[in-house]
């Protein structure tokens, strides 16, 4: 055969099905990198986070529904921007059974719920915490569990994937767990809404979420970005041929003598498209997908946190200096986020604000307690120190409380911080109380509450060197942690749990407040 002969003869089928293969390869991977990079809650449209609403915002609440960190690797991680989160799908559903595969890493809980603020809440809790069962679970609008039923599952759960099947029976529902029956567990009539909620800040996933309804109707989250993939498909494919036509141009002189073979050539290049392609494709499937943004799209979602900038003049305007008019018992509570309110869905729901309508209801007719909020979200006691010293202690309140121990990170200065402030107040006739600012344990690494704990050990020395109250609402809530969602991050409450904090501290009304009226049982 000559040698014109042999540069004539073409590659075979196999080649070209070749060519198509790695071609499809590189499409694909492209196309679904570029879908996962806009993978987010938010633009899928189908849930909605209760944290988002909230009157007193959350840090990482708008986060988790802007990026695609609560989605990586295209399932949903509850314990992603601080972990507990709640989820409600907008759209309602009559279903006769619900399917789902969830992972708890940690000591975390994921709870299926059913229902609807009007009328309540089923729900199906799976759990690896310590103290918290496994249970079936009725729940008020309000968050306060009504009934807690352990399921037999109780201890068993391992970190690995479970299937949850929640199915109609009757006017019943029935609960199984990796095909094992957990028994009745109730039985919401009409359309409900469904609800996913965690209480972890570790990794708890949920993935594959099926719905059958009573109409036939077949619904699949499996929390994947399929929107305009059609269209993101053919625009990689024709950068594909774009590349490809401009590679040929670029080679034509040397592909016409007889130097490099068309075919081979573009074998080559769309080798390394592929190899290219599936680097990116691994790079945010293993890595980059996880990593929280330094500065989140937050998508035109209002700002619900307040800050010094905000807060500080607030409080000059609403509160002048001097001291409280005739009749009125002032309090004043320093604090951080927590103090200030975050998690509370409405204005009234802070622990503070519910505390000054209990003790205003035990004042008596003509009496009133002013309750003066000035806790600033992330402040530390060197900070709050001076401003109370020098501009809010002119408000000559009797009784100052001081809810501290998250964020302040060296015991020693937050102990010298609290001496002087007492100090400062008893020169004054002003009496002081110490709160030990509860946290959740729930899926904590050992490290995070070793540090908490010692915050609050200095704490209570100084309550002790210094004869001054001091309230453990750390241990409290903790005793009450099963009595329902007190929690949406390892510091911040739910609105039930400024109800429980506020019934907390006014379990010890006649110490801080004489007096005023007894505080009950």
């Amino acid at each position: 055969m000559t040698r014109e002969g042999i540069r004539s003869s073409g590659p075979g089928p196999a080649f070209w099905i070749v060519q198509v293969l790695l071609v499809g390869l590189v499409v694909g991977l492209a196309t679904r990198t570029t879908l996962q990079l806009g993978n987010t809650l938010h633009a899928g449209g189908r849930w909605e986070s209760a944290k988002v609403g909230l009157s007193h915002g959350i840090l990482g609440a708008v986060s988790f529904v802007t990026t695609r960190t609560a989605l990586f690797r295209e399932r949903l991680d509850l314990g992603a921007w601080h972990g507990h989160h709640e989820l409600r799908m907008k759209r309602r559903v009559e279903p006769v059974e619900v399917r789902l595969r969830a992972r708890l890493v940690d000591a975390g809980t994921l709870s299926l719920l059913l229902g609807s603020d009007e009328e309540g809440f089923d729900a199906v809790r799976l759990s690896r915490s310590r103290g918290l069962p496994s249970a079936c679970l009725r729940v008020a609008a309000s968050g306060r569990f009504l009934r807690v039923r352990p399921l037999p599952q109780g201890e068993g759960l391992d970190d690995g994937w479970h299937d949850l099947r929640w199915r109609r029976e009757g006017a019943t529902l029935r609960a199984e767990l990796d095909g094992q029956d957990l028994g009745r567990c109730g039985g919401p009539a009409g359309p409900v809404q469904i609800a996913l909620r965690s209480t972890s800040s570790r990794k708890t996933w949920v993935d594959d979420l099926e719905v059958a309804e009573s109409s036939g109707a077949y619904l699949l989250e499996d929390f994947r970005n399929r929107r305009s993939q059609g269209r993101v498909a053919l625009a990689w494919a024709a950068a594909v041929l774009l590349i490809d036509l401009l590679v040929l141009a670029i080679t034509r002189r040397t592909r016409q003598r007889g130097e490099v073979r068309a075919p081979a050539l573009l074998l080559g290049v769309h080798l390394l498209l592929a190899l290219l392609a599936g680097l990116f494709f691994a790079a945010e499937w293993i890595y980059f997908g996880k990593l929280h943004p330094d500065d989140p799209d937050f998508a035109d979602y209002p700002n619900r946190i307040e800050y010094e900038g905000q807060i500080i003049p607030r409080l000059a305007s609403t509160h002048p200096p001097g001291p409280a008019p005739t009749g009125t018992r002032r309090v004043v509570f320093l604090g951080s986020s927590q103090t200030w309110g975050s998690g509370a869905a409405r204005p009234e729901d802070t622990w503070v604000r519910r505390l000054e309508e209990m003790w205003t209801g035990a004042a008596g007719p003509g009496g009133r307690v002013e309750a003066i909020n000035t806790g600033i979200p992330a402040f530390q006691a060197h900070q709050i120190r001076p401003l109370w010293v020098d501009e809010w202690s002119a408000w000559a309140p009797e009784l100052v409380v001081i809810d501290l121990g998250n964020n302040d990170r060296d015991p020693q200065q937050l102990a010298d911080e609290l001496r002087e402030i007492i100090a400062f107040n008893r020169a004054r006739g002003i009496r002081t109380a110490l709160v030990l600012e509860p946290n959740t344990e729930e899926a904590r690494g050992e490290d995070s509450l070793a540090g908490l704990r010692e915050r609050h050990r200095a704490m209570r020395q100084v309550a002790e060197e210094t004869d001054t109250l001091l309230l453990d609402l750390h241990a409290a809530l903790r005793a009450r942690r099963d009595e329902g969602f007190l929690w949406w991050d390892r510091v911040h409450l739910t609105s039930f749990g400024h109800r429980v904090m506020a019934e907390e501290i006014d379990r010890h009304r006649d110490e801080l407040l004489p007096g005023l009226g007894s505080a009950g049982p």
